[in-house]
């Protein structure tokens, strides 16, 4: 069996370990395309878009091996159609409770949007000492309002308590009892958008949620509220993030995601979110780090290769 790891860099030593008790392991250069010919598992992260031409390069691939929930970033019809399996962390709440790196970081942007923390620490780099000029805004009584409540909106919830926030959330899924258990009051979509001074977004990304967030929801919020994704660009209808900080319609934004996404950041130039954070301060654009702890991603890598281990030696679903 050969295994191709597709971003070796600080890759656990548990999770090598798993992998070359099934065969032959690769740290892949891109250099060398010569390993995704016999690659028959192949260990992938966010970096690279799994799609019909990276596919047509590695004919003998049986399992895609993914430490992510998201999905966008493989063909998954292409997949099918091949017969490949794959083996990835979506579903596996259990595990993932104790994964609460994006979570963390969705908390760092709405700190350092309602406190313009980013553009402070620019001017005192231009030797400017001036505290009036990046007053911000404290948390305590804001109203957050999160579309999704499940792993993450759940303990974004939680960190939202400790600010002394009102938390509110949408989520068909979960029930009014539910949330109410946990201090949380059940909304609609419209009225989460109208009512909170930041929108939180924690939903994956499906058929059936892509485009979700339509102009009309952004247009209702708060000139005064913040919208935060550290989810999926996709959730919401393209250029309409754009539009609603050009006219105003909100405070500012905070995103860890964008459309199209790619590793060498040549999606950068064609979005215009791109272009507008370069001469405002009230959007901060992050390259799809929430995730990107060494604490999460040793382990979760660790989760993934056990779970192949499991798969081949034991040929059960996992």
């Amino acid at each position: 069996m050969n295994i191709l790891i597709t971003e070796p860099k600080d890759y656990s030593k548990k999770a090598l370990d798993i992998y070359k008790k099934l065969g032959q392991v690769y740290l892949w250069k891109v250099s060398n395309q010569s390993e995704k010919k016999i690659a028959d598992i192949l260990v992938i992260g966010l970096k690279y878009q799994i799609d019909k031409k990276f596919l047509d390069q590695t004919p003998n691939l049986k399992i895609i091996a993914s430490p992510a929930t998201g999905m966008n970033h493989i063909d998954l019809n292409e997949v099918k159609i091949r017969g490949i399996k794959i083996i990835s962390l979506r579903g596996k709440k259990s595990f993932l409770r104790n994964v609460p790196s994006t979570a963390e970081e969705t908390f760092a942007l709405i700190l350092a949007l309602f406190r313009k923390l980013p553009w402070a620490f620019d001017s005192v780099k231009n030797s400017s000492w001036d505290r009036i000029e990046w007053r911000g805004h404290q948390l305590m009584n804001k109203t957050i309002g999160l579309l999704g409540f499940g792993r993450l909106g759940k303990i974004v919830a939680r960190y939202a308590k400790a600010f002394n926030m009102k938390v509110i959330s949408c989520d068909p899924n979960i029930s009014e009892k539910f949330m109410k258990s946990r201090g949380v009051e059940k909304v609609s979509m419209e009225d989460l958008f109208k009512k909170s001074d930041i929108v939180s977004l924690h939903v994956l990304l499906t058929d059936d949620t892509q485009n979700l967030i339509k102009e009309k929801h952004l247009k209702s919020m708060k000139l005064s509220a913040y919208l935060i994704n550290t989810a999926r660009a996709e959730l919401i209808e393209k250029n309409y993030l754009y539009n609603a900080l050009k006219n105003k319609w909100i405070a500012g934004a905070g995103i860890d995601v964008m459309w199209d996404e790619r590793s060498d950041g040549s999606h950068l130039k064609k979005d215009s979110l791109w272009n507008y954070s370069k001469k405002n301060n009230n959007l901060i654009i992050l390259p799809h780090v929430g995730g990107a702890t060494y604490e999460a991603m040793e382990v979760t890598q660790d989760f993934i290769a056990e779970s192949v281990f499991k798969y081949f030696k034991n040929k059960k679903s996992v």
